[in-house]
């Protein structure tokens, strides 16, 4: 695994020192290799592997590093034409490398510096590359929205350090962590709080549609695609240490979720700004995975993970096709983006394949998730049974209206000069869509 982060950092020096107009193309294609022999050099099993110092990998961790640099390569190819190369090159790298480490260490306190560091290329990606004079205001929201709540998380870490000598993810789950705390539910929350903000749950969400409207496409693609994983990913690490609290108190956050995808499918069915539905979705999708976490059950827990890389891939495509909107008509507006039908029969194509893979329809990664997820939550009990049924009947319902409406409906005049769609963008969306409905077929690598 050292030797991928090396080379990693070798590629940060071929942005230094090489002005090619290629350099873009060069580091996708360098990246792309990256996927296919990290791919190639692990056990697939729920065993820690690759093990140096306080590094290493198990099967959830593998899944996410593995998402990041197919996500991080392909928006070099989103960006192609962005102003500023060098500097974008270059942040994006910093990104990945700080995603890696966070995935790849198996210390607490490692894990939280690189979580943290991950979100400062973030913030330089959207205040220096967005769209609107809004962006500034928007990621400042985000930053100070993050790291207020992680610092109960940093004093909690701290603590654990005091109580136990470690920090080491193996040391302190076979260690049955009973805390003498005054109040243990402010201990449950504060420890959870971080990461409830970065997936977001229901009520600590308001950041992330003012966050994704305001960024480019590039920024968009992270934050749904990586950026809110973190968020899952942290919580699976830290809620085998105080599982005592989480028997007592998960149901709380669980129905909160259940209570948060309800209310934002509705929210979502009178959303006119494609990005800010496509937003909303996200939150309604990392509710359900939540609660397969939550739930603490092993079918629960591959819910989730698969859940994570599905939406990971699904979201990721549907920012990009928004953009590709966007620049043909200049406006986000569903009511001005109607009729494409006409004029993008190919891109209306992708529109409905993504939109019905963001339904969880077969043979999506979504679907196999929800179902996992669904049997757990039933199995846990029968009486949230209708409420979860129109839950997900109405998150299927907003994936139809953004298709119908911007596929169907009445032509705006002012489009008939709209120019085609590349075929590097249909590559893009592909490379999005085989493994999002192709992985299914290897589910032994997650079970």
């Amino acid at each position: 695994m050292m030797n991928y982060i090396f080379f990693i950092i070798m590629l940060i020096f071929h942005i230094i020192f090489n002005h090619n107009i290629l350099k873009m193309y060069m580091i996708y294609l360098n990246l792309i290799i990256i996927v296919l022999l990290f791919m190639s050099s692990i056990n697939f099993n729920y065993s820690w592997m690759m093990l140096y110092k306080w590094f290493g990998l198990d099967m959830i961790s593998f899944s996410l590093i593995l998402l990041s640099i197919l996500i991080i390569s392909l928006m070099y190819m989103v960006s192609l034409n962005v102003k500023n190369k060098d500097f974008f090159s270059l942040n994006l790298l910093f990104l990945l490398l700080f995603l890696i480490l966070s995935f790849y260490s198996m210390n607490y306190f490692i894990f939280y510096i690189f979580f943290e560091m991950s979100l400062i290329p973030t913030f330089i990606l959207i205040m220096g590359w967005g769209y609107q004079p809004e962006r500034l205001n928007a990621s400042m929201f985000m930053m100070l929205y993050t790291l207020f709540s992680s610092l109960p998380l940093m004093i909690l870490i701290f603590y654990l350090f005091y109580e136990f000598n470690s920090m080491n993810y193996l040391i302190l789950m076979n260690l049955s962590l009973k805390f003498d705390m005054f109040n243990s539910f402010l201990l449950y929350f504060f420890m959870f709080f971080s990461f409830f903000v970065k997936l977001p749950i229901f009520m600590f969400h308001m950041w992330l549609p003012k966050a994704h409207v305001e960024a480019p496409v590039s920024g968009s693609m992270i934050l749904a695609g990586i950026m809110l994983k973190l968020g899952g990913y942290g919580l699976i690490r830290f809620m085998f240490l105080i599982m005592n609290y989480c028997l007592k108190f998960n149901f709380l956050f669980l129905l909160l979720s259940l209570l948060g995808m309800f209310i934002l499918s509705i929210l979502c069915l009178r959303q006119f700004d494609l990005k800010v539905l496509v937003a909303y979705s996200s939150v309604v999708h990392m509710g359900m995975m939540l609660m397969g976490l939550m739930s603490l059950s092993l079918f629960g827990l591959m819910g989730s993970l698969l859940m994570m890389i599905g939406h990971g891939l699904c979201s990721s495509a549907l920012f990009f096709m928004v953009n590709l909107m966007y620049e043909r008509t200049h406006s986000r507006n569903l009511l001005i983006n109607k009729g494409m039908i006409s004029l993008l029969p190919s891109l209306m194509m992708f529109w409905f394949m993504f939109c019905v893979c963001n339904m969880s329809s077969p043979p999506s990664l979504n679907l196999l998730s929800e179902l996992l997820i669904s049997n757990v939550l039933l199995n846990w009990s029968l009486n949230i049974l209708l409420f979860l049924i129109v839950s997900m009947f109405l998150s299927c319902i907003y994936s139809l209206y953004l298709f119908s409406y911007c596929s169907h409906g009445l032509i705006n005049n002012l489009l008939n000069k709209i120019y085609e769609v590349k075929m590097l963008d249909y590559l893009i969306l592909l490379v999005h869509y085989i493994p999002l409905n192709l992985l299914f077929l290897k589910m032994d690598l997650f079970m």
